[in-house]
């Protein structure tokens, strides 16, 4: 094993830029009891010191200022090399069914606040907690829960640095102050062991082939007692007036479709076995229904036509492409979605909303 790890370098790196144990820790997602173990490790293996305290200050000895200008350069390279990875991973964000179009951010920031209230009168915590959101999109979720917890940190992570730039634009935007965005996969995220209060996530484990892996590495940053809460929709849940076997058939398009992707539409309904099986106790599962009919003008507008319906048509192209199926009958189930919409019409899809303890 090496006497200098990467870890070693980021650290001397990040107390070389903000000037503290106390801001390195914050900025490296660490305690400050962690980052003076690493500290330590670092100067007993190399068997010299890397600071001196001058006037409560960090002074570099002369072998810290060798490994400081040694790690930027290193880190620098490091950096160009994952940048150069994460260009491969574009192929993966394909599987995204919905695409990373501004329509696809209109329509889930639709979603959020068609159905803020079914599902987040009750997402709230601790005053004080640091809370991750895995998988945060475009932030439409994000600025709900931010602003239900002034007094949490939030921790907001996702793979697409598109979703998370238009993400920061929504926070700045809103004026909202306790949230920090980080690139991260959700299967390999980059914080220690037993490090957030509490974790979050929304119409995430859908859309992944393996969501107990996720749901896995998500516990490991758990601590100890801290609870997670999942949100997830299933599309076997909808149904609707007028009947439409050709409504239907589109919606099934987009079941199919999704799971020709890797992912799983009707994954509401399992929520409470993958929390189960990955060892979370107290676990609490409500279905959250939305039921949409003339007394309701502000979901017939907000979720029926902006969002479920809207979903539908924005997988069309890629339904008709993959031959899942034909055009006649799609345009026909879009026409008749849209329709219960329309006088007389109602609605009825169940969002599932789990949450659990450690």
């Amino acid at each position: 094993m090496s006497l200098i790890e990467m870890k070693h370098l980021r650290l001397i790196d990040t107390i070389h830029q903000v000037g503290s144990l106390k801001n390195a820790a914050e900025r490296l997602y660490l305690t400050q009891s962690a980052l003076s173990h690493q500290l330590k490790e670092l100067e007993s293996r190399l068997e010299t010191r890397i600071f001196h305290r001058v006037n409560n200050k960090l002074v570099f000895t002369p072998s810290g200022k060798a490994i400081r200008d040694a790690a930027k350069e290193v880190l620098e390279k490091m950096q160009a090399l994952e940048n150069a990875i994460q260009e491969t991973k574009k192929d993966n964000l394909k599987d995204y069914i919905h695409g990373y179009s501004k329509a696809e951010t209109v329509r889930l920031n639709n979603q959020a606040k068609s159905v803020e209230q079914i599902l987040h009168w009750d997402s709230k915590w601790d005053s004080g907690s640091l809370i991750l959101e895995a998988g945060c999109g475009v932030g439409s979720q994000t600025i709900i829960i931010a602003r239900l917890n002034p007094e949490s940190r939030f921790v907001s992570v996702d793979l697409s640095s598109r979703s998370l730039k238009k993400a920061q634009e929504s926070i700045d935007q809103n004026q909202i102050e306790n949230v920090a965005f980080q690139q991260a996969d959700i299967l390999k995220l980059p914080f220690e062991d037993d490090y957030f209060d509490h974790i979050f996530l929304c119409f995430v484990l859908e859309h992944l082939s393996k969501p107990m892996d996720a749901v896995q590495e998500l516990k490991r940053v758990l601590k100890p007692k801290g609870t997670i809460t999942l949100i997830e929709g299933d599309h076997g849940s909808t149904y609707f007036y007028p009947d439409s076997i050709n409504a239907m058939k589109a919606v099934e398009a987009q079941v199919r479709l999704q799971k020709m992707k890797g992912g799983n539409p009707n994954i509401g309904r399992e929520l409470y076995p993958i929390l189960d099986k990955s060892g979370f106790t107290d676990i609490v599962v409500s279905p959250r229904q939305v039921y949409v009919d003339d007394s309701k003008p502000e979901l017939v507008e907000g979720f029926i036509k902006n969002t479920f319906t809207a979903m539908i048509e924005g997988i069309s192209d890629e339904a008709l492409a993959q031959k899942i199926i034909d055009k006649k009958e799609l345009d026909c189930g879009i026409e008749d979605l849209y329709r219960t919409a329309d006088g007389g019409g109602t609605f009825c899809y169940t969002f599932f909303k789990a949450q659990a303890s450690l």
